[in-house]
């Protein structure tokens, strides 16, 4: 087998054929040609064999043996004897005007997945922005928001910082069940969310069975109006978060009152742990604490009085019926900050409640936030919000 026949068959290109190879140093340059001898005219559609004149094009291919390939091709351009125009071979492995073959796009928009543009630009010989604009676009083509919610029921809806210190929020839509982005919106208002899904249709909004946010209006007030069929359910760990802030801010204010008294000094994070999971010496330091503040002791008790209802609680009337009874006691202790926790709950009283039914939290959601962060950083920051939206979902395409 001669050498032009062998790179002929490793490229395995239609129509291509192998007239002679350069060999450089970093690089392999192959001259082609096309065997195709008839082209059909884009605008009349006729079937031409007339060849005008023949044109060079030079993409960039698939490296091979560690050097990087670039084919010289050499392409017909053909007159239409029906309506006398004059156009150009397409090429059935390569995009009109591009300086690659699809498989090379391939190839970078893989590498993109795992690294910055910059690296990848210096691996392959591109510049920069050719390669972020290869990289978008190909996401663009693939993306189809409407399969990505094909057969959701458990929607979980949170927000993220787009830019940081800005008061910048995104929100981010994501499947619970089986933990992928399903889209990012840029901004978490109300009127945001219900025309993005009275877009995507009732069928999709109809399937929704479950919701999960955290106690946001915006969110509530959406989805009450874009699902019929959902029940939607607080996260639970941003109520339990907004419990162990009031109970914090009691240590706070003793901190402050009893600067003198180190019993209410580092036990922050000691009030959150549940009292089945302290060791005896920081038992100890909760009980010098609670001797000399009683008021914080009767809140550390109702505390994890709370967090049990959520483990022992058999649907979501049982649940109401605890959280009624869990207020009643709570209201004794007669505490600013109580009262305010106390408040929320009465408001969003049936939605926390839903959690005896559904199971549904947003952890799946956090988790996946990070994967954002991850981008961000890698990034370098990205101030385009669609170029972050494109980023995150290519990871699912």
């Amino acid at each position: 087998m001669s050498e032009n026949s062998f790179y002929e068959n490793l490229l395995s290109l239609p129509d291509l054929k192998v007239d002679s190879i350069e060999h450089l140093p970093s690089k392999l340059v192959i001259h082609c040609h096309l065997s195709v001898k008839t082209g059909q005219c884009p605008v009349c559609q006729q079937k031409t064999t007339s060849i005008n004149q023949y044109t060079e094009r030079v993409l960039q291919d698939l490296t091979i043996v560690g050097k990087q390939v670039y084919l010289k091709i050499r392409i017909p351009q053909f007159e239409c004897q029906n309506c006398h125009r004059y156009f150009s071979y397409e090429l059935p492995f390569a995009d009109a005007n591009k300086s690659y073959t699809y498989r090379q796009s391939k190839w970078i928009f893989e590498l993109c997945s795992q690294q910055p543009f910059t690296e990848v630009a210096a691996l392959v010989n591109l510049s920069n922005k050719t390669v972020e604009h290869l990289y978008y676009e190909h996401v663009s083509k693939r993306l189809q928001v409407k399969e990505r919610f094909k057969n959701v029921r458990q929607l979980g809806i949170d927000e993220l910082s787009h830019r940081k210190g800005k008061g910048d929020y995104c929100c981010v839509l994501t499947d619970l069940e089986r933990g992928t982005h399903l889209d990012i919106l840029p901004d978490r208002k109300k009127e945001t969310i219900i025309a993005y899904f009275n877009d995507l249709g009732a069928g999709i909004c109809q399937q929704i069975q479950v919701v999960s946010c955290d106690i946001w209006d915006s969110y509530i007030l959406a989805s009450r109006q874009c699902f019929p069929n959902a029940e939607i359910t607080l996260d639970h760990f941003h109520i339990v978060k907004a419990l162990n802030e009031s109970l914090d801010a009691v240590r706070k204010s003793l901190r402050k009152a009893y600067q003198t008294h180190q019993e209410f000094k580092n036990i922050k994070w000691l009030l959150f742990k549940q009292a089945q999971n302290c060791t005896e010496e920081q038992t100890h330091l909760l009980n010098l604490a609670f001797e000399k503040s009683p008021t914080l002791h009767q809140f550390y008790i109702q505390r994890n009085r709370f967090h049990t209802i959520y483990q022992c609680a058999t649907d979501a009337e049982n649940m109401t019926h605890l959280l009624n009874d869990w207020i009643e006691q709570a209201t004794k202790l007669e505490h600013p900050k109580t009262n305010k926790f106390i408040k929320t709950l009465q408001n969003w009283m049936t939605n926390i409640a839903s959690y005896a039914n559904t199971f549904a939290t947003n952890a799946v959601t956090e988790g996946l936030n990070n994967l954002i962060r991850r981008i961000k950083r890698i990034s370098f920051g990205m101030p385009n919000f669609e170029h972050l939206r494109l980023r995150v979902l290519a990871k699912n395409i």
